[in-house]
């Protein structure tokens, strides 16, 4: 018996030492715990080539208030020579990120979110930024993950 309370006391001993640390790591974009609500992830396909700055390249207007999990941009094929593409996502013509997020051909690239409370009927648009000399960005596709509030 004495064993066992022993061998108690130490697990509860290790677990309030590493919780902390457990704590510490986090997902890119933060998980919502099942049954606490709707997840919506609004995926925009932006089809085609595209070789100059655009604003409001995609528009949406929420149907419900939302906070922003995440958002991430990506592009299936770049060319030119140095191509570079950055991504803004804006609620009513202002940033809900800390900065444009920079794409790279072929990989995904997640932005930082400061601006995570959306309001309802928000007015959603998507600016592309491309410089370089004679840049072309094919079919990028932006994603954006919110929780229905």
């Amino acid at each position: 018996m004495k064993f066992i309370r022993n061998l108690l006391a130490a697990a509860l001993i290790a677990a309030s030492v590493l919780a902390p640390i457990a704590q510490l790591a986090e997902a890119a974009t933060p998980n919502v715990t099942p049954g606490a609500g709707q997840v919506v992830v609004i995926p925009l396909h932006i089809s085609g080539q595209y070789t100059a700055n655009t604003t409001a390249v995609a528009r949406l207007t929420l149907p419900f208030p939302a906070a922003v999990l995440g958002v991430s941009a990506s592009a299936r094929a770049s060319g030119g020579t140095s191509p570079t593409l950055t991504v803004d996502v804006l609620e009513g013509g202002v940033t809900i990120l800390s900065a444009p997020v920079a794409v790279t051909a072929g990989a995904v690239a997640e932005a930082t979110v400061t601006d995570k409370d959306l309001a309802d009927e928000a007015a959603i648009t998507v600016n592309l930024a491309i410089g370089g000399t004679s840049p072309t960005w094919n079919d990028i596709v932006v994603l954006v993950t919110l929780f229905r509030k």
